[in-house]
């Protein structure tokens, strides 16, 4: 259940008349330990989606290029010797 600006400004207000201004302070502090400035969005998460998606599509190409020049100098490796060796 999402809370708009206004219910928690009412909240905010209740706690301050029944603890008090430093015990709210406190309370809310809690609540949001590092302020609403630092809170995701939908928006913020879907970026990171994005790059997080982008950089794992990336490092599996490059992990795939890898696997296939190290396999293809194996079988060179491997069917050079044998060519020699059936031709004499």
């Amino acid at each position: 259940m999402a809370i708009d600006e206004i219910e928690r400004t009412e909240m905010v207000q209740k706690l301050i008349d029944t603890l008090g201004e430093a015990p709210a302070a406190t309370l809310m502090k809690c609540v949001y330990p590092d302020g609403t400035d630092f809170l995701a969005t939908k928006d913020d998460i879907a970026a990171s989606d994005a790059r997080m998606r982008s950089y794992v599509d990336s490092a599996l190409a490059r992990q795939t290029r890898m696997l296939m020049v190290t396999m293809a100098g194996f079988m060179l490796t491997i069917w050079v010797p044998l060519t020699i060796t059936a031709l004499t």
